[in-house]
């Protein structure tokens, strides 16, 4: 259910004297460029990505405007008036207050079309907080409107929003998995892969007594950021990247995945032959990630492997390298939001006790070991909550090489365990 858009211009009118985000005009804005159709395709939500039918989203790469009639564009230049000249403190230490702010900013920027299309109620919205995918926005509607859509006001004030959810590593990523759906397109893709058809969704009102939720995401990208009266919990998240290593695109080098792909890689690399071996699935094999989009569900996934189906090899049993190692690869999805976000959940992953209840496995060739490269290579680190996955894929547009499947999820806490 949709809320109505006019408290929010009523908002926006009490953020003169309040907050603000920190200037995004230096953040990088990812060009879209015009590719050939490809003739890949696939179907359903867990296999093989993509389908890159343009015909929803041939003008993907066009940064439009959504206001469209004279009326709205009056509507408009109030609300956009109010959120340029309202500032968040950026030096304050509550980040999540900065988080709010940015996103209340964002908000006042939005006509009442695009708040009409963004903003969802919180009551009675599992069903809609539970739609993300790992395919293209052609091939799975998302929530709330195409960034693409948004005029350029409400797109700067969205990339502070994204600044202000995630760290600077984090917020890295985002650009690369953005960037490489451009990349994508200049390959040969089609217009289907676009930085412009990602999606901004909103659930509740921002703020430290509420809950709410940011849904940010597209083709390889699903940020469920969910706030429970001011505490942050990011999953499910999904985040993908073809190609898996660096590329250039406008003169730009990114790797989105780069460094979570190593984390793993090394965490396998130091155990010993014998722990190798007992940390291998034997006789399972992965096309992708085990549990994956929740398309809709609006309940919690239930698909997670118990008792002696979890597999692999025990942390506790490791030594201190080894398990510095793993704590390492938690690390390199959860850290990647801002402090008041991650900490807590670090911690809760990383405890003594935790510990003795998490195991690292792989499954693939067993010949060929942990390798990357080659397509049906998977592993993960499955804890008492924390639930990490990553899965390698053959590419679809890059033939002839692999890319990343990734999810980081929470057994107790996905949507803050608010379904």
């Amino acid at each position: 259910m949709k809320p109505s858009p006019f408290i929010y211009i009523f908002l926006a009118a009490l953020l003169l004297s309040g907050c603000g985000g920190s200037d995004s005009s230096d953040s990088t804005t990812v060009e879209t460029e015009t590719g050939s159709t490809s003739d890949d395709s696939s179907t359903g939500d867990t296999g093989s990505d993509d389908s890159p039918d343009d015909s929803d989203e041939s003008d993907a790469g066009d940064d439009d405007t959504a206001d469209d009639s004279d009326d709205e564009a009056a509507d408009d230049s109030a609300s956009e008036e109010t959120a340029t000249e309202s500032q968040c403190d950026d030096t304050s230490t509550a980040q999540m207050d900065e988080l709010i702010c940015a996103t209340e900013n964002f908000i006042a920027t939005l006509t009442t079309t695009e708040q009409s299309a963004i903003l969802y109620e919180w009551d009675n919205s599992n069903t809609e907080r539970t739609i993300w995918s790992n395919f293209p926005t052609n091939n799975v509607q998302r929530n709330g409107m195409r960034i693409g859509e948004l005029s350029d006001t409400a797109y700067d004030a969205l990339i502070t929003v994204a600044q202000t959810l995630l760290n600077d590593a984090g917020y890295e990523d985002f650009r690369g998995v953005l960037a490489a759906d451009d990349y994508l397109q200049e390959q040969g893709g089609g217009n289907t892969y676009s930085s412009a058809n990602y999606y901004i969704a909103i659930f509740g009102t921002p703020g430290r007594e509420d809950n709410w939720m940011i849904q940010l995401g597209g083709h390889h990208l699903a940020y469920n950021v969910t706030m429970v009266e001011g505490t942050g919990y990011p999953v499910p998240n999904h985040i993908a990247s073809e190609p898996k290593s660096a590329f250039e695109l406008n003169s730009t080098t990114y790797a989105p995945l780069v460094d979570e792909g190593d984390a793993m890689v090394a965490m396998f690399e130091a155990l010993s032959d014998d722990e190798f071996s007992d940390a291998y699935l034997s006789g399972e094999s992965y096309s992708d990630v085990l549990v994956g989009p929740d398309n809709g569900s609006g309940v919690q996934p239930n698909d997670y492997p118990v008792g002696d189906d979890r597999g692999g090899i025990n942390v506790a049993t490791l030594s201190e390298t080894q398990q510095a190692l793993v704590i390492a690869a938690i690390a390199e999805w959860v850290d990647d939001y801002q402090s008041d976000i991650s900490d807590h959940l670090m911690a809760d992953y990383t405890t003594e006790e935790a510990l003795a209840d998490t195991y690292i496995a792989w499954a693939g060739s067993e010949s060929a070991g942990v390798d990357v490269d080659q397509s049906g290579t998977y592993m993960r680190i499955d804890g008492p909550r924390v639930w990490i996955e990553v899965a390698c894929q053959g590419g679809v547009v890059i033939r002839g090489q692999t890319h990343y499947h990734t999810v980081y999820r929470d057994k107790e806490m996905d949507y803050g365990n608010t379904l």
